[in-house]
């Protein structure tokens, strides 16, 4: 995206519902932004406490764990046997303190051909930018990719932090676009959309829909958009947005997912029609700053040549 194409797009995103008072419509939001929200999370935190399970949240939310999922894809070009992708989502670095030590721990030496993040970066959506590129900063270093670093935007991220990391070089930020890379002369193709609740919709699919050559991946920050990639002909969606409920019922079922369409792909790896989906825990904690049964993770996705499985 050009300077001028970016300024255009900066202008005209919309802002989350509720982060200013506006009387000319409903208050409702701005009192579930800063009245209910806090409310819950310190009534949680109080209700954590008196059952001796407060310290505990803190500990499993900084419990980051580097995982690795094979990702069997029939036909697959022989140059692209083996294509490691690291997918970082939902830092929400700020938000609870330890986080950014916990996900370097994570990744520190790994190596991988690509990195991803799905975005939500900062504790909050008006977060002041420069800790949070920092700490973005800091976590990469640890991280060796052959072929870059591309990243897309999530519902906690303003235009600014947008304009931060595309100034601080340490990734590609793709808003409803798509870039080539020729790999082992094998050419994939990366879909990067805007996220998809407040921004425009018709940009956002125009990009998932875009012809592209290659073996296709969408990096969408939520799920909700499955159906549409799978129709479109990706073969690979990566996503976060959902912390996998974060705080989960005993065997990880989630209490809430945060999604609007598909709650049923809240977390792990998923199968919507012939495309390939995965969606992260996350690294970070957003309302509650805690989890529970529901570990926080970063993933190395690596693709091989075979049969898909049922996805679990």
């Amino acid at each position: 995206m050009d300077q001028r194409t970016f300024e255009e797009w900066a202008a005209k995103r919309r802002l989350p519902p509720g982060l200013t008072l506006d009387r000319r419509n409903s208050l409702w939001p701005y009192i579930r932004r800063y009245g209910l929200r806090p409310l819950k999370r310190h009534g949680f935190s109080a209700a954590m406490w008196l059952l001796g399970e407060y310290q505990r949240g803190i500990d499993d939310a900084l419990d980051v764990q580097l995982g690795e999922v094979l990702i069997p894809v029939p036909g697959l070009a022989p140059a692209l046997d083996g294509l490691s992708i690291l997918h970082l989502s939902d830092l929400h670095l700020g938000m609870l303190e330890g986080t950014q030590q916990a996900v370097e721990a994570a990744v520190r030496d790994v190596q991988v051909d690509i990195c991803v993040m799905t975005g939500d970066y900062a504790p909050r959506f008006n977060r002041q930018t420069t800790s949070v590129i920092e700490g973005i900063r800091q976590i990469l270093a640890g991280v060796e990719t052959r072929y870059g670093v591309f990243a897309t935007l999530g519902n906690y991220d303003s235009a600014g932090m947008a304009r931060a990391l595309i100034d601080s070089g340490l990734c590609r930020v793709l808003v409803d676009e798509t870039v080539p890379l020729i790999i082992n002369d094998a050419l994939v193709s990366i879909t990067g959309t805007d996220e998809p609740y407040q921004q425009d919709q018709a940009g956002i699919l125009s990009a998932l829909r875009h012809p592209a050559e290659g073996f296709r991946v969408a990096l969408v920050h939520t799920p909700d958009l499955a159906a549409e990639a799978a129709e479109a002909g990706h073969d690979l969606y990566l996503c976060g947005h959902t912390h996998g409920g974060q705080i989960c019922l005993p065997g990880g079922q989630p209490v809430l997912t945060n999604c609007r369409k598909r709650g049923d792909l809240a977390s792990g790896l998923w199968r919507e029609g012939n495309m390939w989906g995965y969606t992260s825990r996350g690294a970070g904690v957003s309302s509650i700053p805690r989890r529970h049964n529901c570990p926080p993770e970063v993933t190395i996705l690596r693709l091989v040549a075979g049969h898909p499985i049922a996805a679990s």
